[in-house]
């Protein structure tokens, strides 16, 4: 399992680093411009995006954190889960000022564009959440059924954000990429020390 996601964690970053050399060289432009054409007329989208705002994210952080304490007193999920979100965050604005690409022209917010906080934060903060409900079921296929619920809204919030018009496909797309690629090194790092822990 570690090693899978070690693996997946690579090959995300891998594949974010692609997006941004073609991103930056304006290899996706055509792509970009087809790409909020299209979802400006999916209005119903839309409402999605309150699941990437900072409040949501930070009021079901909190409260994954207490529940780990109260019914788990895992302490190494607690930390994961501040890293994961608040490293993600970090992470995020870093870049953005980094690359420093504009929003689309319509937007009407501000700030940078690539990579999408909505999309990289929210796939961190609901992939979490799967990962430790699915922990609670023993049947693979509820297992999996969360994390292709989970999945879908992290997948509707980013979109949300294209629905919007405040960013560019290729800014949602390396969302995604990055956001699953940290929160796959994440989760192989708390494993690796949760079953070191177990061994002792």
């Amino acid at each position: 399992m570690n090693r899978r996601l070690w693996i997946t964690s690579v090959i995300g970053f891998a594949l974010f680093l692609l997006v941004w050399a073609a991103m930056a060289n304006g290899l996706t432009k055509a792509i970009d411009q087809g790409g909020l054409r299209l979802f400006d007329s999916w209005q119903w989208f839309d409402p999605f995006t309150f699941l990437g705002n900072g409040k949501t994210i930070g009021a079901v952080s909190v409260m994954l954190v207490i529940c780990l304490w109260f019914f788990r007193r895992d302490v190494y999920g607690m930390v994961l889960v501040a890293v994961a979100v608040g490293g993600g965050y970090g992470i995020n604005e870093w870049l953005k000022h980094i690359i420093g690409r504009a929003r689309p022209p319509h937007a009407e917010i501000g700030g940078f564009s690539f990579p999408s906080g909505h999309a990289m934060i929210g796939t961190i903060y609901l992939l979490l959440l799967a990962y430790f409900l699915a922990q609670t079921r023993t049947k693979r296929g509820e297992r999996a059924a969360i994390y292709g619920v989970f999945g879908a809204l992290a997948l509707l919030t980013g979109l949300s954000r294209l629905s919007l018009q405040v960013h560019y496909p290729s800014d949602v797309l390396g969302g995604f990429l990055l956001g699953g690629a940290y929160v796959s090194a994440c989760l192989a790092l708390y494993r690796t020390l949760v079953e070191r822990r177990e061994r002792l």
